[in-house]
């Protein structure tokens, strides 16, 4: 507590402090379980970059961490590269724009040529500038599909892919040494324009748009097909609506309640197209105009979602469904290249391996993170195919290095048309899958631990998992730590397979205070993958609640 209150006082104490910031300090003056939550720490920069609540504070996101953030990040690459450069994007979510002008400001400040957007862009919009300006390093400001107290910066590598290997704990060192207040060097952002700082030209955004859309696939004629689309208040309104109407789909019917950027998201409170009450409007516009496919994209447009009436009502498919189901219709319709890869994470479903196999293709994995399927589409160059992971995240194209969900929108629509032609719809799909496969079930739980406390509840639950023999009532025949194992970097997760052939994955989450669990089953009888699968579900709930 002594150097949370030493911190605060030395926020308080700074004549240059905007009036917004001030206030909140203010307001925490006599409450000293705030004061500890707001300085307690550094905000953590993980594996990619920043992500916390905006507010003020040391653990905190706002211009004062993100001028710090940024400074370490100059000194990092003022020391790496000769005349280093960086491109700067951003989404739709409260302050990303404030954020994104005073990260140029700080580049700019410290002589690094920075490149920023005139408007918000999706994550893979970020990617590509980063690759095509042939810039050193790229920043994107969002917090992807948290709710709208969050925000967070996200680090990019020459690549175009999240920052790995080294680079994390190198660009933290630089950070460390840097003073919030008496070693950051700035500007306005109007300032920053005058000395070299340039926005990103709408030649460029159109060759990102048209890269995008090379990607499509032969398909059947979409001028009748009718898409429900919602961006939901996010960054996808432009570049979605676009490759579709490019793709020839002749009815695309936007969610006007969340058509246009909005950081409140005032319809759903967490945006995330894998909760299916984010669907609720779009269904009703579905109903509406007689849909064939709902889809969704998150607030930096990189995860996609969908849902789609059948005879039994709306069906959501889970992020595993979507992945298995482009990925067919990708070998399906494409001419896969001489020795064909698809890449997905620890923690997608391994059906899509029984299918790869059926066409030749090599599956690979990763840790869980788009930036590890980068890593490795960097290896594999004119090999790769498609990658997903489990979180709603794909990319069949190899123009960027982050999941992309514009032109994962289009390819879903082109999907949903192919098989609507065939007299399916995606549920009787996975069925068919599933018929010829047998039953893969997969689910996903999590747990969310807020604050300094949670963060110590989270190391004892892993403890916990650690060191137990037996804590689900069955015998555990597979036990893998990453930080033990050395094919994949180390990593905090632990994987268990019991004898009945299920497996449980436990990971703290590297984005959000949150444990996630993830559950699968398999075999012939679906009912008895079912009944697993609950009933793994429901013991890992007792052992959480317990824990």
């Amino acid at each position: 507590m002594e150097n949370a209150k030493k911190q605060f006082e030395k926020w308080m104490a700074n004549p240059d402090m905007d009036e917004q910031t001030k206030a909140e300090l203010v307001a925490m003056k006599s409450d000293d379980s705030a004061i500890y939550e707001a300085f307690y720490r550094d905000l953590e920069f993980g594996t990619a970059g920043l992500r916390g609540v905006m507010a003020a504070g040391t653990n905190r996101m706002n211009i004062y961490v993100i001028r710090r953030a940024t400074q370490g990040l100059a000194n990092y690459m003022n020391a790496k590269f000769k005349n280093p450069s960086a491109a700067i994007s951003y989404d739709s979510r409260n302050n990303s724009r404030l954020f994104a002008e005073t990260t140029a400001a700080v580049l700019t400040a410290n002589g690094i040529k920075a490149y920023i957007f005139k408007q918000l862009m999706p994550v893979s919009g970020c990617s590509f500038a980063v690759r095509r300006l042939g810039c050193d390093m790229g920043v994107m400001i969002t917090a992807s599909h948290n709710p709208k107290k969050y925000n967070g910066y996200k680090v990019y590598n020459s690549n175009g892919c999240q920052i790995l290997g080294s680079d994390p704990a190198d660009i933290l060192a630089e950070i460390d040494k840097v003073d919030i207040f008496e070693d950051v060097k700035s500007m306005s952002f109007e300032a920053a324009l005058e000395n070299g700082c340039e926005f990103i030209s709408e030649d460029i955004e159109q060759e990102y748009l048209e890269k995008a859309y090379s990607y499509s696939l032969p398909s059947v004629d979409l001028k009748d097909f009718k898409v429900v689309y919602t961006p939901l208040n996010g960054a996808g309104l432009m570049p979605v609506t676009w490759i579709l109407d490019k793709a020839g789909v002749g009815n695309v019917y936007v969610v006007p309640e969340q058509k246009d950027p909005d950081g409140n998201f005032p319809t759903c409170p967490s945006p995330n197209p894998e909760e299916h009450a984010v669907y609720d409007l779009a269904v009703a516009l579905s109903e509406k105009e007689d849909a064939d496919i709902i889809i969704a994209t998150d607030p930096d447009c990189d995860r996609v979602g969908i849902a789609q009436k059948t005879k039994v009502g709306y069906s959501y498919p889970k992020g595993n469904h979507i992945g298995v189901l482009l990925f067919d219709y990708i070998c399906r319709n494409k001419e896969l290249p001489k020795d064909p890869v698809m890449i997905r994470t620890i923690v997608s479903t391994p059906l899509v391996d029984r299918i790869a196999a059926d066409y030749g293709v090599e599956v690979q994995q990763t840790l869980i993170g788009f930036k590890f399927i980068g890593e490795k589409m960097d290896q594999l160059g004119d090999r790769y195919v498609f990658g997903f992971e489990e979180g709603n995240g794909y990319l069949g194209g190899d123009y960027v290095r982050d999941k992309d969900g514009v032109s994962t929108a289009m390819l879903v629509a082109q999907m949903a048309a192919y098989h609507k032609e065939r007299g399916m719809d995606i549920s009787q799909v996975m069925q068919e899958l599933y018929d010829k496969y047998g039953t893969y079930l997969e689910n996903v739980v999590s747990f969310t631990f807020e604050g300094s406390a949670g963060v110590q509840k989270m190391d004892s639950i892993m403890k916990f998992f650690r060191e137990s023999e037996d804590f689900m009532g069955k015998k555990i025949i597979s036990r893998l730590d990453y930080l033990e194992q050395d094919e994949l970097p180390k990593s905090n997760i632990m994987e268990f397979v019991f004898e009945d052939e299920s497996k449980v994955i436990v990971r703290p989450s590297g984005t959000e205070p949150k444990i996630k669990i993830y559950l699968f089953s398999h075999g012939d009888d679906a009912k008895k993958a079912q009944q697993i699968i609950e009933e793994n579900e429901a013991r890992m709930r007792q052992i959480m609640q317990a824990e």
